[in-house]
């Protein structure tokens, strides 16, 4: 009775095509919705194993899945330094072998490619793996099967703060077995092991106030018993282990003028692309600027409404055309400080041809004079609002220039930098009065 409603239930779902002579990949690309896991595959150097190596099942997500996702993850996923975290998603999607939707419900789970466990169940009459939801089934293909799906699988990947207190933890562990066993000079060992292995973690990853700390433990005094040594080292394991704490919550303490102002002085732009012939460079942080820009070529896409889409068509036209990509990515804002457009920026204007490729334009845009102000963290709707509105207060009180034209957003760092480390400007352009 069971197989029964399932099949009934999975039946409904559509898409019982068959065609056992066509590989995973052209079978994908014949379908015509999963333009973005195709391209992701060829970046990853997955599309031959899809085309020729199985037999494989898929969970493919199509283009609209993809569109779900927060605006500039999948471009920052194509970035080369990235493409172990790309690899990784796209193999959470794989399962070794060939399983219709029965076989997927009756397994319950199933190991995946990059060797985490995909959970299969059913909820309210529909086929679930990791809580998203089968939207098509069964789609037969010579090297496997193709089941859609209506999300992106994220396997959960541990931050370095999360293997920083694994680290920690493991090391207090043995170490308190060895000092309650009398043997004192074993735990103090264990934990100067633990700090050294700590300090090869990237300082970006601990707390500044921690590294010294750490150093200075690690210092063997021969002055010290060795119970001395144990509980020193001890107590700077917990300081850094409630220091990491403090830093993932949620809940952050208001800084003062002071400090804030110290913290601004001390930002630097990360550019993790060159800046196209004659920009300007990014910043400064939090102040208002005015800023010449020459004429510069651009690829653009216009009344955008899903950037990932977006962004995977232009990403085509510069690879197809030997582009290589710039910083910042541009995109236009209307009144209510959403994007309308997406465009790349070409490095010169020698290289590329203008016109319409496929519905991305290519065209030269006029050298313009802009007020400017550079903000870090996460560009939300209501931040890009208020920056919109700082930038025409300050102008309004400003008797030699007026606005003319709409407002912009310059994007410098892909999702994969830290948020309080990302930076962004938004802009009108001006005219000299």
């Amino acid at each position: 009775m069971y197989k029964k409603i399932v099949f009934v239930v999975l039946f409904a779902l559509g898409l019982q095509l068959s065609s056992q002579e066509k590989s995973i990949a052209v079978k994908a690309s014949e379908l015509g919705k999963f333009k973005i896991l195709l391209a992701a595959a060829t970046e990853a150097g997955l599309a031959k194993a899809l085309d020729t190596a199985g037999p494989f099942t898929l969970l493919a997500p199509s283009d609209e899945a993809f569109g779900k996702l927060a605006a500039g993850t999948v471009e920052s996923l194509l970035k080369v330094e990235n493409r172990k975290k790309l690899i990784s998603i796209l193999k959470f999607h794989l399962i070794e072998g060939r399983y219709n939707a029965l076989e997927l419900a009756a397994k319950k789970e199933l190991t995946s490619l990059n060797g985490k466990v995909l959970n299969i169940d059913i909820k309210n009459g529909s086929l679930m793996v990791e809580s998203v939801k089968f939207i098509g089934t069964d789609v037969k293909a010579s090297n496997g099967v193709i089941h859609v799906i209506d999300s992106v699988l994220i396997p959960f990947e541990p931050s370095p703060q999360d293997e920083i207190r694994k680290v920690i933890e493991l090391a207090i562990d043995k170490g308190v077995d060895e000092y309650n066993s009398g043997n004192r000079r074993a735990c103090a060992a264990i934990y100067q092991l633990c700090i050294e292995a700590l300090l090869k973690f990237s300082s970006d990853d601990l707390p500044a106030s921690s590294i010294a700390e750490l150093k200075k433990a690690v210092v063997v005094n021969s002055k010290k018993t060795d119970a001395a040594l144990a509980w020193e080292r001890r107590r700077v394991l917990d300081r850094l282990y409630l220091k990491l704490d403090k830093k993932t919550s949620k809940i952050s303490t208001p800084k003062s003028p002071a400090k804030v102002q110290s913290a601004e002085s001390k930002f630097k732009v990360r550019l993790e692309a060159a800046l196209p012939k004659g920009f300007p460079a990014p910043g400064p942080l939090n102040k208002f600027v005015y800023k010449k820009y020459p004429i510069y070529r651009a690829a653009k896409i216009d009344n955008t409404s899903q950037q990932n889409i977006s962004f995977m068509r232009l990403f085509g036209h510069i690879k197809k055309n030997g582009i290589s990509m710039t910083a910042p990515v541009e995109m236009d804002l209307n009144e209510k400080a959403q994007r309308t457009s997406m465009a790349f920026l070409y490095g010169n204007r020698q290289m590329g041809s203008a016109g319409n490729d496929l519905g991305v334009v290519v065209t030269d845009l006029p050298a313009r004079e802009y007020i400017s102000i550079g903000l870090n963290g996460r560009e939300t709707q209501q931040r890009l609002q208020e920056a919109i509105t700082r930038l025409k207060d300050f102008v309004s009180s400003e008797k030699s220039v007026k606005l003319d034209g709409k407002a912009r957003l310059l994007g410098y760092n892909s999702p994969m930098v830290p948020a309080a480390k990302r930076f962004w400007e938004v802009q009108i352009p001006i005219i000299r009065l």
